[in-house]
């Protein structure tokens, strides 16, 4: 059969490359239990992108990192992770000493392969949220020249539209957000903030791909202050200066009446929600006006409605769910308000997925065929897996380590001189193409997991791989979970 080929390959790597490796070793610590913040959209909240980022370019584990935040619930050790995309990946691993709200700055790793936009899905506990990182051209990692567009004396910035509605006391999320428009000279980062004004700011960073005119979504923070009404907010970029407003309101007076929520559609783990997840609710409103209410992210999702009551007394709206429920399980969602409360969301398990990769537009996933953890030629130690989905497609790789362990951070790469080495290969059906990677198209396997008493290892993988043509196929969003034996 074809999954003996994995075995054939793992040996001719074993013979052509020397390994080396790093022990971690796990202190008395239990693990932390809590949930990364992310906003409506997914979005880790706050999230910061620090370091440039260059197609072809390692990364520096000191300079090249993203910050995120994580409500720590019950204290002890931590592994907050990414996974792989276009080469690269983000991890962090400590202590929560202490419950509450907790930045985290996860370590860059590997090197991008291609430019361009990188959507990362970071994971903590049973929770996950986004970030993206964009990768400029070799070469191009300096700071962009631009310059925001502006007329008048003085200066307002042209063309500059707001979204979303900024009550006075709520504080702002994903919706508030005021897009700007930008002429770039040079590619290159840029780091985009308006002064603070009346409890707001507005900020994006990121780098830009291409010169000429383009938009800039900057997005709100803070709570507004002060009288409702027209804010003029001053913001400096590039080369240039110039004002754009928003306009502030009073907001409702209201409580959320949590026994009342009836939850709607179904709940899957790894399925994203649809315009199906809702909850109807009744609001006890006290005085009437506009309103923006968002869930605290609670299990991949959150709920949120916004309007403008007219009236007072108790008033029905309905909460939209968005986000991916990421376990099984009833999730308590704590709805903001003058008297905070909950209400329950029951999420089924999902289909069983062992593994799945995405190649250009299509996404493969599957179960184990078989999973095998062997020490060859000692003190090498080789895990050979093989994986079939619903279609026939067969999926398998070897990770190949030379000190007799495979922990929790490694990175495994089909190239040959690499420490730790892999083998990577998929036969589609009915005698189609094959996939596979040579000395210039690399995949890299990161493991983010080792249950050694229940012989279970977790990773992700990217990279690139080719097709019978020789035609190179880019392999993004890859992960597996092992269960050996």
């Amino acid at each position: 059969m074809k999954k003996y080929l994995f075995y054939c390959l793992t040996l001719c790597t074993i013979i052509a490359v020397g390994c080396q490796k790093e022990f971690s070793f796990e202190g008395p610590n239990s693990p932390a239990e809590g949930s990364l913040q992310a906003d409506i959209t997914g979005d880790c909240l706050p999230k910061t992108v620090n370091g440039v980022y260059e197609a072809g370019k390692p990364l520096v584990a000191d300079s090249n990192t993203i910050s995120v935040s994580v409500n720590v619930v019950t204290a002890g050790t931590y592994i907050v992770t990414t996974d792989t995309v276009n080469g690269y990946f983000f991890r962090a691993t400590g202590i929560f000493t202490t419950p509450g709200v907790n930045t985290i700055k996860l370590r860059g790793n590997g090197t991008p392969f291609a430019t361009g936009t990188n959507n990362f899905v970071v994971t903590f506990d049973s929770t996950v949220c986004d970030v993206q990182v964009q990768v400029l051209p070799a070469g191009a990692g300096g700071p962009a020249a631009f310059s925001i567009q502006s007329a008048g004396t003085p200066a307002n910035c042209s063309g500059a539209t707001s979204a979303g509605t900024y009550i006075i006391g709520t504080p702002l999320n994903a919706t508030n957000t005021v897009t700007l428009s930008v002429n770039v000279t040079t590619i290159g980062t840029y780091n985009v903030s308006s002064v603070a004004t009346s409890g707001m700011t507005f900020s994006v960073q990121g780098a830009f791909l291409a010169t000429g005119v383009q938009t800039l979504v900057l997005t709100g923070s803070g709570t507004p202050t002060g009288t409702p009404g027209a804010v003029t907010i001053p913001i400096t970029a590039g080369s240039s200066t110039c004002n754009f407003g928003v306009t502030t309101v009073a907001g409702a007076v209201f409580s959320i009446d949590c026994a009342t929520a009836v939850v709607n559609g179904t709940y899957q783990a790894g399925t994203a929600l649809t315009a199906a997840n809702t909850v109807d609710i009744t609001v006890n409103v006290a005085t009437a006006g506009p309103y923006n209410i968002s869930t605290t992210a609670t299990n991949g999702m959150t709920f949120t409605a916004s309007g403008t009551f007219a009236g007072t007394g108790p008033i029905a709206i309905t909460l939209a769910g968005s986000g991916t429920p990421t376990a099984a399980g009833t999730s308590n969602i704590p709805v903001p308000g003058t008297t905070a409360c909950t209400f329950g969301v029951t999420v089924v398990a999902g289909a069983t997925v062992d593994w799945k990769f995405t190649e250009g537009s299509t996404t493969y996933q599957g179960t184990t065929l078989a999973a095998i953890l062997t020490s060859i030629l000692p003190p090498f130690l080789n895990l050979a897996y093989t994986g079939m989905d619903v279609p026939g497609n067969q999926f398998g790789f070897n990770l190949v380590d030379a000190s007799g362990t495979i922990s929790a951070s490694e990175t495994y790469s089909t190239v040959i001189s690499a420490n730790n080495s892999a083998v990577f290969t998929f036969f589609l059906t009915g005698g189609g193409d094959q996939l596979t990677t040579d000395a210039t198209r690399n995949l890299i396997f990161t493991v983010t997991g080792h249950d050694v008493p229940n012989k279970i290892i977790t990773g992700s993988f990217a990279g690139q791989a080719k097709n019978n043509a020789g035609t190179t196929k880019n392999i993004t969003n890859g992960t597996f979970t092992v269960n050996y034996q």
